[in-house]
């Protein structure tokens, strides 16, 4: 039997029902013959206004319904009262817009089967109660990941007998989502819809996730990669003298166009190597257009005198001097400066990179530690040797290690031993008080990052001391590795957090997912440096795994924005991405230009180079 849709707003509502007869003008629908059809599926949203059903029409749904017709009806005003008696479903307030509410599905039949219950979605939704048999989906802030137990505030789709019909209302946009890729997880939305055909007879047909992979090489991959950063719109230029910004929104589905050094440089080391792979000249140019695009803007502090002389802009800042100095984003700057200076012979990048790594060793605690940010107001009151007399510092392998690389960097580029002498220190005292170490979104994410700093200390200096804890990091790691060769995320220290703007894609340990934006992504980095630093056939297979798995999770779709690219949250299990929503500034969606997509791919490239950052 054919179904009648009326859907004004032209979408592809009218694609999730069967044998479809589309209408789009009220008077041709009121006009139809119902009972040439065993359904109607009405798409009450029109840009962001909510169509009134008139009372004619709904005298004419409500005899359909009675007469055993089945009806599903999707954002449509349920102020009054005949239209809220109808579909079941009485409105309070006006549409509003999803931010980081969940669905909870209430069938015991998912119950049974697993602990998930918890779906998302982007878009508008209604507020208001149920009139009606069974609230099968409810609308809440819910912090769970997979489950929850918890009642929501809202109905989200209900079900109501209605004579010998039924009627089913969805007060979110469900088939007229404009943004099908934010309905997650798809392998739990298509139970939902199963649910429908089975219980609810409704002919609508299942999801299909735009998001596709495939088994591939590094070589594959890699090449992939490069054509997101020329494609998606994540480089206003391709050529790179504009930049690059920051990532693809995790909610909003756009380029945030933020502007950050640390983004940028990981972007011109990826750049760099794969010239080198490729041998094509073209490539190392884009790395040498990112870096002058910084030179040029303004993001480092180059005035002699300065408290701040050497540091750089966490982002675009409009002021005059760095705000907001984090340890590991000038670090990371200062290590691919000093990294390129021994590559090509660049003077201004050895000049620009030992004055960070200067202000980093100025401002470094007693136990080759630091702050995990400086602010410029703090800087100016306390002065730069404030922080290098105290033992005021965080023992976060997150902000510590890469500090530590870069140090390195500047001695291999000097031979001055102070630089090695502090990395040696500071890994050495995370190492000796591992009680009071810190962690920001996770322990593994935070061991990911310590990987690096323990693996090129140990290279320079062979301390047995720090070979050993190269391996309890390992080992660690490796206790966390799911089947599929990615690292699990485990130990959340903070999970309180939720709804902050920093914070992990998971709430408790066992809940399957992988985090590409602070750990396996610099796992492809970091674990590559410990199989260069050790030449363990240990160390090798956890790093092939790592690059396996990776290989396997990359994004193919015919949307350029994706297409090649990584995003953070990735479900083990489940084998799509899917997470914790809870991060609003970096969330499971999110697709970072530099720390996920540059990172990964400058671990991939040094594997197929055979090569180390310490060479």
């Amino acid at each position: 039997m054919k179904t009648a849709v009326f859907d004004r707003s032209r979408s592809k509502f009218s694609d999730f029902f069967r044998n479809p007869v589309l209408f789009t003008d009220m008077d041709s629908f009121m006009g139809a013959d119902f009972t040439e059809f065993a359904t109607i599926a009405i798409n009450g949203l029109a840009g962001r206004e909510l169509v009134e059903l008139p009372y004619g029409l709904i005298e004419k749904l409500w005899d359909f319904a009675l007469a055993g017709g089945k009806i599903y009806g999707e954002l449509i005003a349920c102020h009054d009262f005949p239209a809220s008696r109808l579909f079941g479903f009485r409105q309070d307030f006006p549409v509003t817009f999803r931010r980081l509410e969940k669905l909870k599905w209430n069938t015991d039949f998912l119950c049974m089967e697993s602990k998930s219950n918890l779906l998302e979605w982007n878009g508008p939704f209604q507020t208001g109660f149920p009139i009606a048999d069974t609230v099968i989906l409810e609308i809440d802030i819910f912090q769970e990941t997979h489950f929850t137990e918890k009642s929501g505030r809202y109905p989200g789709l209900v079900v109501k007998k209605h004579g010998k019909g039924t009627v089913v209302y969805s007060a979110f946009s469900l088939f007229s989502n404009s943004e099908f890729w934010s309905l997650r997880p798809t392998w739990l939305w298509n139970k939902v819809i199963h649910a429908l055909q089975e219980d609810s007879l409704l002919p609508v047909l299942p999801m299909s996730n735009p998001i596709h992979f495939r088994n591939q090489r590094i070589e594959e991959s890699v090449a992939n990669s490069i054509g997101w950063f020329q494609s998606s719109g994540i480089m206003a230029d391709p050529a790179g003298k504009k930049g690059v910004y920051e990532n693809i929104h995790s909610f909003r589905r756009e380029v945030s166009k933020d502007i950050r050094p640390d983004c940028s440089v990981q972007t011109a080391l990826m750049f760099h190597l794969y010239g080198r792979y490729t041998g094509e000249r073209k490539w190392g140019e884009i790395c040498e257009n990112i870096l002058t695009f910084l030179f040029h803007s303004g993001f480092q502090d180059l005035e002699k005198d300065s408290q701040t002389f050497g540091l750089w802009k966490w982002f675009q800042f409009p002021g005059k001097k760095p705000d907001q100095m984090f340890s590991d984003d000038n670090a990371w700057v200062a290590l691919v400066l000093l990294y390129l200076y021994r590559q090509t012979g660049n003077e201004e990048y050895k000049k620009r990179g030992l004055a960070t790594v200067d202000a980093l060793l100025d401002t470094q605690n007693r136990n080759g530690l630091r702050v995990e940010v400086l602010l410029e107001k703090e800087v100016l009151e306390k002065g730069a040797s404030y922080y290098a007399r105290s033992e005021e510092g965080n023992m976060n392998p997150h902000f510590q290690s890469i500090v530590h690389a870069a140090f390195l960097q500047a001695y291999l580029v000097t031979e001055e031993g102070k630089y090695l002498d502090t990395a040696l220190k500071g890994t050495r005292y995370l190492l000796d008080h591992p009680g009071k170490m810190e962690f920001m979104y996770s322990k593994t994410a935070g061991y990911s990052r310590f990987l690096l700093g323990l693996s090129q200390v140990y290279a320079l200096s062979g301390d047995k001391r720090i070979k050993k804890g190269l391996f309890e990091v390992l080992n660690y790691l490796e206790e966390c590795m799911h089947g599929s060769g990615g690292v699990e995320e485990a130990d959340n220290p903070s999970p309180a957090r939720y709804g902050t703007e920093d914070t992990g894609v998971f709430i408790d340990n066992g809940e399957g997912i992988a985090d590409q934006l602070y750990t396996n992504n610099f796992l492809a980095m970091n674990a590559w440096e410990a199989w260069q630093a050790t030449g363990d056939k240990k160390v090798f297979d956890f790093h092939t795994k790592i690059t396996e798995f990776l290989n396997k999770i990359q994004i193919h779709s015919s949307e350029k924005l994706v297409d090649g690219g990584w995003m953070r949250s990735f479900h083990l299990d489940s084998n799509e991405y899917f997470g914790n929503n809870g991060d609003t500034g970096w969330g499971p969606y999110c697709m970072e230009s530099g720390w996920t997509n540059a990172v990964t791919t400058a671990g991939l490239l040094l594997r197929l180079t055979d090569s180390s950052l310490l060479e």
